[in-house]
């Protein structure tokens, strides 16, 4: 009966993991050596999987949280927040925190990008957002990125134009608020657009419209010749990694059973790793 009765109360177990992760264990990259040396301690935050099964439901799930818990509990499911309805099936934070940023398993600090000015960074199996000032964590979200038959590629990008609302040469009723392109020729950009749940853009990657905004203002833009043919200076480098495997349980809704489902991999530090360095040089 506790699918029923998570609705008619918020539960809080936040425990703390003191074990220190051994770095010695197996082989790892230097950036897993950072990462780990810099999570000692790490705050372990539980789910549990939740259906909306009437409106009955609805309405005490409307009752139970607060608009803002709402938004993080539809984060958490990678959809807007308007998707929650009946026969929804949801991952509930046993903790619900004021935030959304409270539960990215990026690191707050990325000390290997401390001299790079600006960094995003999308996680494709994780479906997530983060960008990076100096090394330090400043924004973090939810995306929904390509498509099985149209994936977005992994590798490093850089935002080059943008456009306040651009629309698509694929499809002329595809309308995209907030556009940064990432990829000229390949015609991928991150922009504002529904998030259902699960990757379905035509390789672009959907954000949130407050997301979406916030990069548009923040990312630099690529600096051109006069005649527009020759890049003088590159924008934000944007790292795409990762991979999501569409014929298993999304990494978020495994949370319920495995409350670190969404911790970076190693092979992907890996693959972090090796587009910061040339970045870099």
């Amino acid at each position: 009966m506790r699918l029923t009765l998570s609705f008619y109360l918020l539960l809080i177990s936040v425990s703390c993991n003191n074990n220190l992760k051994n770095s010695e264990a197996k082989p790892a990259s230097d950036l897993t050596e950072i990462k780990k040396a810099e999570e000692e301690q790490k705050f372990v935050i539980t789910y549990h999987l939740d259906t909306i099964r009437n409106d009955s439901a609805l309405k005490v799930f409307k009752a139970t949280y607060s608009e803002n818990q709402q938004n993080i509990i539809a984060a958490v499911n990678r959809i807007d927040a308007w998707r929650i309805r009946v026969k929804k099936a949801l991952v509930i934070p046993d903790t619900l925190l004021t935030d959304f940023f409270s539960y990215s398993p990026f690191p707050s600090k990325l000390t290997i990008a401390d001299t790079v000015e600006k960094l995003i960074l999308v996680s494709l199996r994780t479906q997530l957002i983060s960008a990076y000032e100096n090394g330090n964590l400043v924004r973090f979200g939810p995306t929904s990125t390509g498509k099985k038959s149209t994936p977005s590629p992994s590798g490093l990008f850089y935002t080059n134009f943008k456009s306040k609302l651009k629309t698509s040469t694929v499809d002329g009723q595809w309308r995209m608020p907030w556009y940064f392109n990432i990829s000229n020729y390949g015609g991928i950009g991150l922009h504002q657009y529904a998030l259902p749940g699960y990757p379905a853009s035509h390789s672009c990657i959907r954000l949130y419209e407050k997301d979406a905004r916030w990069i548009f203002d923040w990312a630099k833009q690529w600096v051109l010749n006069e005649d527009g043919t020759v890049i003088i200076e590159r924008g934000t480098p944007v790292i795409v990694f990762g991979k999501y495997n569409p014929d298993e349980p999304a990494p978020w809704i495994q949370l319920s059973e495995n409350p670190n489902a969404l911790d970076i991999t190693d092979g992907e530090w890996t693959e972090i790793n090796s587009h910061i360095s040339a970045i870099k040089k």
